[in-house]
């Protein structure tokens, strides 16, 4: 794949368009193709998810190389930050129209020790026009971010144990069949499929249990649905997501407006008003500043304080519009902050700053009343704080997500425990996208994340009576507060590349803040305190020699050293460090291995598992791609039964979609009684026989081979639609992956010789047999039936995935066991006769290590099996060709006719 930049953007927006095409098609053949029909939701929602990745990358591709600051110490990432991006002479400037502002002094509000921003500034040298009177530019959210900053905070900021959040699938049937009925024949604006695609996949990956009873019904009806709702009636769909807090709603709807006032636009011009304002002395007031995290606490309040912007959607300059000023800060993502001087580090000229907020404490409140007592602060705007939270802690998953910046300097106290607790999770979402997902892949690559143990003049402080023992445990402690307590059970801690931990820790103190230690004239550095030099040299041998340091701080000699350069504290070498890493080809490679990936899952399995070329598939290909699972899966016995209970339905998810089957046949039936109820004559016929002899009409029988009809069938259709979507899902778990320890393209083959062995088995039809003798029995209502009709469909639905259709089978009719001669596959023990004592081999048997082996010959023979029986036989010639067409875009064949994203 090209690092180009024109050629990455070219090649995502071919799958961008070619994922449209693809769509449309999935929807027209389903009409047609049962197999298409069968795996149509899930396969649009891939569809989708590849659209949104697209988009996220072809963008990504387009943007300056940057780095991304996160502080777990704020002062010290302050202090990093202000020295990188600093001019010539030593001031951190920007230019707003005829006016030059200092950052420090005028535009960063003063946190007193936290965090007083909620909003990411980018520091760039690139200059960009802007609209006159306008100068300041910001990024906003989307009408979707929204929902998920609110959603973070209720699910982060509530406790859930305490607070009734209604999921049950009767509430959400009824919540949605009444939206239903207020759909718009039109889209509404806002947000699009593909937008609610992209929050199931949010919420889904950051609060699973949470998402678990919405995973059947709420979710597959709220993608189509949302894009036609009016917003109160949006609102209501989303206030499942919040817990249908009535403030939060109101909240959503408020902020919803104004950005329906800019047209949805994601781009707002701004004055120098809505930052600084003149006072009377003359001086620059930010006591306004939309920076400033306080002025979230105005947010519905402020409607008389209206700052007039400029919108911009993408090139197309909008109307100007006045905001609240409270409702601009909280629609804000990101401030852009030109730099006015070349700055001191050369690759800033290329290179963006991306500063973070900190992440806030998070809540656990009953109520919203709550907030104000556990913030002890009677003064506070409840909502407003949630919004704070969801805010700051979304800004970080949202750059992640988009991947905004391939180089990370994660600030971290040399001296404080670190009070964040869920930054972990999407720490590691950022390595998995950016540096690779496994340690093979990240081999070889100059590592993007960087460790900054910053305020290091903490640790070389003089500490009475201190010993080397005192000494050692104090680096020990360090490193643990530092780094391995919050994020030692990440597998990336321990293996980065290879067998290597992470190592790329670099130590950071401010020149001039070590008093007593390090000699000062004026504002440099001159020496080690004399009395202090032999202390000095037992530090740096003890720091050398902790184990955890070796691990984790690459080259701990140059480390140590490097912190102490006097008036440098090791910001050179961080710096030098950052340079080398802060590549925009590292970037491009990455994004690059990303985009073909994509390709290759709709190209060769998603879509292209539909796609007939010339001949049938060689019986060869499939025996080597057999061999190739089974070898992996061997080497990881010991997780097989994992495998196996992650592509099995349970219970619990199987249980609305009963119901739901339930529920249409119900109206069905109503609807065939409503028929004939319409027709007095129709009741008269059936009381009076007409018929006076002659031909004898024959009794209608079902055609032969026709599919019978009502809820077993619905139920059976709709679970085995569902059982696809879990299996083609697997891959896409990366918590079961990590888990596994097997490569995605593993899962993706076993999902693939599955599902394409269910169709060639025929399993639906088995479900409905299995199901039709109970549902035929009308001495039980359906709903009483519930239990048994979900146990006689999941019980042969998981034999399947247990057994692969040989359960089914005779004994005589199974094939031979590889594992053991003489032996039939999953043959069990001989039956023990009634009193007598079984009869005990010399060793154990390991009916374990059989079943699995058994299972590997059974996998092997289905897909040899299924080598030539077509995908897409029911797929129409043109369709076909249509479909090649479609695969030509993805994979850029066709780059031509792909228009930007």
């Amino acid at each position: 794949m090209s690092t180009d930049p024109e050629q990455l953007q070219a090649s995502c927006a071919g799958i961008h368009q070619g994922c449209a095409e693809a769509i449309d098609w999935v929807n027209e053949v389903r009409n047609n193709s049962v197999r298409v029909d069968r795996e149509s939701e899930n396969l649009v929602m891939k569809i989708r998810r590849m659209r949104n990745l697209a988009v996220r990358l072809g963008s990504a591709a387009g943007r300056p190389m940057s780095v991304g600051f996160f502080g777990l110490s704020q002062a010290g990432k302050s202090y990093l930050i202000s020295t990188l991006a600093a001019g010539r002479n030593g001031e951190l400037e920007t230019q707003l129209d005829d006016e030059r502002l200092n950052f420090i002094s005028h535009v960063n509000p003063p946190g007193g020790g936290k965090e007083a921003t909620g909003l990411v500034t980018r520091f760039t040298y690139h200059k960009r026009e802007t609209p006159a009177g306008f100068p300041l530019q910001l990024a906003l959210f989307s009408e979707a971010d929204l929902v998920k900053i609110l959603g973070n905070a209720f699910f982060n900021d509530f406790d859930l144990q305490k607070v009734e959040c209604n999921t049950e699938p009767e509430h959400i049937r009824s919540l949605l069949a009444g939206l239903e009925k207020k759909r718009r024949p039109q889209a509404t604006g806002g947000v699009s499929e593909d937008d609610v695609v992209d929050l199931y996949d949010y919420f889904d990956k950051r609060f699973t249990n949470a998402m678990k009873p919405l995973a059947g019904v709420y979710w597959p009806t709220a993608i189509e649905l949302a894009p036609y709702l009016q917003p109160e009636d949006r609102a209501t769909l989303f206030s499942v997501l919040w817990g249908e807090v009535g403030e939060l709603s109101q909240t959503y709807l408020m902020l919803r407006k104004s950005l329906q006032d800019v047209q949805f636009a994601d781009t707002l011009f701004c004055p120098i008003s809505a930052l600084v304002v003149r006072g009377d002395s003359g001086e620059w007031s930010q006591a306004d500043s939309i920076m400033n995290v306080d002025i979230l606490e105005r947010l519905g309040r402020d409607n008389d304080d209206l700052i007039e912007v400029q919108p911009v959607r993408g090139e197309d300059m909008l109307p100007v519009v006045g905001l609240p000023r409270s409702v601009i800060a909280a629609l804000t993502a990101e401030m852009r902050f030109e730099l006015a001087e070349k700055p001191v580090a050369d690759m800033l000229e290329s290179v963006d700053l991306l500063d973070f907020p900190g992440y806030r404490g998070r809540l656990s409140v009953c109520d919203l009343e709550d907030v104000r007592k556990q913030l002890k602060d009677d003064q506070v705007d409840p909502v407003a704080q949630l919004v704070l939270r969801g805010k700051v802690a979304y800004l970080f998953e949202r750059y992640t997500d988009d991947q905004e910046m391939n180089v990370l300097v994660l600030c971290t106290p040399s001296h404080k425990q670190m009070d964040v607790n869920s930054l972990g999770p999407v720490l590691e979402t950022w390595i998995h996208s950016t540096q690779g997902e496994t340690p093979e892949v990240r081999a070889g690559k100059v590592p993007g994340l960087v460790w900054a143990v910053t305020m290091f003049d903490f640790r070389l402080a003089p500490v009475p009576n201190q010993t080397a023992d005192m000494m050692k445990i104090g680096w020990e402690g360090m490193m643990k507060m530092a780094l391995l307590e919050r994020f030692g059970q990440y597998d990336w801690v321990q293996d980065w590349a290879r067998g290597t931990a992470f190592n790329n820790l670099f130590l950071v103190r401010k020149p001039c803040m070590a008093a007593g230690v390090i000699s000062t004239s004026g504002d440099n550095e001159t020496g080690v305190v004399p009395e202090q030099q032999e202390r000095l040299a037992q530090l740096r041998s003890t720091f050398l020699a902790d184990p955890t340091v070796q691990a984790h701080v690459r080259d701990p000699e140059q480390t140590w050293d490097a912190m102490l350069a006097f008036n440098d504290g090791g910001i050179s070498r961080l710096a030098a460090y950052l340079d080398q890493a802060a590549r925009l080809e590292h970037k491009l490679a990455r994004i690059g291995e990303q985009v073909e990936h994509m390709i290759d899952d709709l190209v060769n399995h998603r879509l292209g598992a539909y796609y007939q070329k010339e001949g049938d598939e060689a019986v060869g290909g499939k025996e080597r791609m057999a061999a190739e699972v089974v070898k992996v899966l061997g080497g990881r016995g010991s997780r097989f039964g994992e495998l196996l209970h992650a592509m099995q339905l349970s219970a619990d998810r199987l249980r609305p979609i009963y119901l739901r089957a339930e529920e249409a046949d119900d109206e069905a039936d109503q609807n065939s009684a409503d028929d004939t109820a319409d027709s007095g004559l129709n009741a008269l016929d059936s009381l009076i026989d007409l018929n006076l002899g002659g031909d004898e009409e024959e009794e209608e029988t079902p055609a032969a081979g026709a599919p019978a009809q009502g809820g077993a069938v619905r139920f059976a259709k709709d679970a085995l639609r569902d059982w696809i979507g879990q299996v083609r899902d697997l891959p896409e778990r990366d918590e079961l992956i990590q888990f596994l320890g097997l490569p995605r393209n593993i899962l993706e083959k076993v999902g693939d010789e599955l599902i394409t062995a269910a169709d060639r088995l025929k399993l639906e039809e088995q479900l409905v047999t299995a199901l039709h003798e109970a549902e035929s029995r009308t001495s039980a209502t359906r709903y009483n039936l519930v239990e048994r009709q979900v146990l006689a469909l999941r019980s042969l639905l998981n034999d399947f995935v247990d057994h692969l259709g040989n359960s089914g089978l005779p004994l005589d009719q199974r094939p031979d066991s590889a594992a053991v001669k003489g032996r039939k596959l999953f043959q069990p023990p001989q039956p023990i006769p009634s009193g007598q004592l079984p009869q005990l081999a010399a060793r154990p048997v390991n009916y374990s290590a059989l079943f699995i082996l058994d299972w590997f010959e059974a996998f092997k023979r289905l897909a040899v099996d299924n080598a030539g029986y077509a995908a897409g036989r029911d797929i129409t010639p043109q369709q076909n060709q249509q479909l090649g067409s479609i695969l030509a875009t993805i994979s850029g064949r066709n780059a031509a006719t792909a228009t930007e994203v």
